[in-house]
């Protein structure tokens, strides 16, 4: 996803384009916000749910989490091992 995002960037930053590389820079720009949004709503319905009935009954000591709490993990993990 950051390889989609850097060419898009790139793809911005270039002044000499034509409208067809304009135009595909704005469906880039429009998959990626699509792809976005669909990846936050997975993480706010599946992140809580998995935690509270799938990892609660693995590891007794850890509590329920709100949305909140799982998304915010993942955002954090996803900063700490980016690869």
């Amino acid at each position: 996803m950051f390889n989609t995002v850097s060419n898009s960037v790139n793809l911005a930053l270039n002044s000499k384009d034509s409208d067809e590389k304009k135009k595909l820079f704005n469906d880039h720009v429009v998959s990626l916000l699509v792809a976005l949004v669909v990846v936050v709503l997975l993480h706010f319905v599946l992140g809580p749910y998995l935690w509270n009935n799938v990892l609660i009954r693995l590891v007794p000591a850890i509590k329920p989490a709100r949305w909140s709490d799982t998304f915010l993990l993942s955002m954090l993990l996803s900063l700490l091992l980016v690869r």
